[in-house]
């Protein structure tokens, strides 16, 4: 299964580095407005760094949403009609 993770503060990078450690899956990129920050983790991971979580929707079949609260909504539907399975 591929993966990415939208948001690289800490609940973000605590599910990166939780994906990066499951047999079958595999963590394909992250995404965060601060792109330095995204990078800085995607190369702890070895995958992608991406400033638009957009970029994400071809690529895999899931994704975590670990930005504020209040964006969750917008982020998930994108995600959702898209057909990938989100967790949040």
């Amino acid at each position: 299964m591929k993966v990415g993770v939208v948001g690289v503060g800490s609940m973000g990078q605590h599910h990166a580095r939780v994906y990066s450690e499951i047999q079958g899956v595999e963590l394909v990129g992250v995404a965060d407005r601060d792109y330095n920050k995204a990078k800085e983790i995607a190369g702890l991971y070895n995958c992608k760094a991406f400033s638009d979580y957009r970029e994400l929707l071809p690529l895999i079949d899931a994704v975590s949403i670990a930005v504020p609260t209040e964006l969750h909504g917008k982020i998930a539907i994108e995600f959702l009609k898209a057909g990938k399975d989100v967790l949040i």
